[in-house]
């Protein structure tokens, strides 16, 4: 490949990857009533205030801003931060929480002043934003009927999806399947959907200078019965656990005790600067410098192609939804058989509150 074609094929993934970076400004607003009209499963706000609203030159007063979490799940490492706002000089109480659990509330606070401007003067801000950040999760479970050879009636399984800002969910277009005779394979295909349901964000665009919003992990368990062939593919992003340590296990949230009846497979969002020890380079711009023999030397293009397909299946963002095909095999059946899929993703989020309309106008004294 030549080096221009190189670069241009990798500038995606450097824009993803942090070399260069953007800021996202999208806005939303949030109030209790209308989530609960609409049976939101969503962080939310009841209460958005700045105490006084008017000021003069020098005064002070406080940013209020509470949250609530209607979702089915823990929201957890919840940072703020405000926009459009430094000309009141905010000083944090509390902008870190360190989780929400479901239909719970915590509160954000921040201490304002006046600037000091000359008699006359109006200064006049309404589009502060209180941005939250937090990390979540999202699961999903499918049972699957797997019928002997010949068994061709069809049944409706179980599926369930936590209630979460990314709704997580198996989608088939069977729910029972006829295994084949004489241990042929029979191969089917399950659709694993992600879909951002809310206007929060989760993109690898919004490289903010507090933090990303990313799919972090995602982890699939499959009964021993199947055969994950994703798992094969050339520069497969999927990785199997095989670990017995049970810290690894934790930080996959990984239950050892279903390892005797599951398979766990997982794929892990990581930035490029993370292989740098495996393809000897030292930062990610760097790779931007090299000739094409280093390039070729340093199997560069294996790397390009790794990343690719991690991209692939953990891509995702605001109001899209991301489809990754897995593909089954199954062996023949003596009976009916009920297996169970399930998934599980980690991810980060971050939602603006306030926005157009909402602030403070300062009048100055001299």
């Amino acid at each position: 490949m030549k080096k221009s074609l190189w670069i241009h094929a990798l500038f995606l993934v450097i824009i993803l990857s942090g070399c260069t970076s953007t800021e996202t400004t999208a806005r939303t607003e949030y109030d209790l009533e209308s989530a609960v009209a609409l049976n939101l499963s969503i962080l939310v706000t009841d209460d958005l205030q700045i105490r006084r609203s008017t000021l003069f030159s020098g005064e002070m007063t406080k940013l209020t801003l509470n949250m609530i979490n209607l979702a089915e799940v823990y929201f957890n490492d919840l940072r703020a931060i405000l926009i459009n706002a430094d000309d009141l000089n905010p000083v944090a109480e509390y902008d870190y929480v360190e989780f929400i659990q479901p239909n719970r509330s915590n509160a954000f606070e921040w201490e304002l002043t006046a600037p000091r401007l000359g008699v006359g003067e109006v200064l006049i801000l309404n589009d502060i934003r209180a941005r939250v950040y937090y990390e979540t999760y999202s699961t999903a479970l499918k049972t699957l009927l797997l019928r002997p050879p010949g068994n061709r009636e069809y049944f409706i399984t179980y599926s369930e999806s936590s209630k979460s800002p990314i709704k997580l969910y198996f989608d088939t277009s069977y729910d029972s399947a006829t295994t084949l005779p004489d241990n042929q394979l029979k191969n089917f295909t399950v659709n694993l959907v992600l879909y951002n349901e809310f206007v929060g964000i989760v993109d690898y665009y919004d490289n903010s200078y507090y933090s990303d919003n990313y799919i972090k992990s995602l982890v699939l368990a499959v009964p021993k019965e199947l055969i994950f062939y994703n798992y094969a593919d050339e520069f497969s992003p999927w990785k199997k656990f095989e670990s017995n340590d049970s810290l690894e296990a934790e930080r996959l949230n990984i239950n050892p005790a279903l390892l005797e009846l599951y398979d766990y497979y997982y794929v892990e969002f990581k930035k490029i600067d993370a292989y740098s020890s495996q393809y000897d380079f030292e930062d990610l711009c760097s790779i931007l410098l090299m000739t094409e023999q280093e390039i070729q030397n340093r199997n560069i293009d294996e790397l390009r192609n790794i990343i690719t397909q991690q991209r692939r299946v953990l891509w995702m963002t605001k109001g899209f939804t991301k489809i990754n095909v897995l593909r089954f095999g199954a062996p023949t059946m003596e009976y009916d058989t009920e297996v169970n899929l399930m998934a599980r993703i980690d991810y980060s989020y971050s939602q603006d509150f306030g926005g157009s309309g909402f602030g403070a106008v300062i009048y100055g004294l001299g």
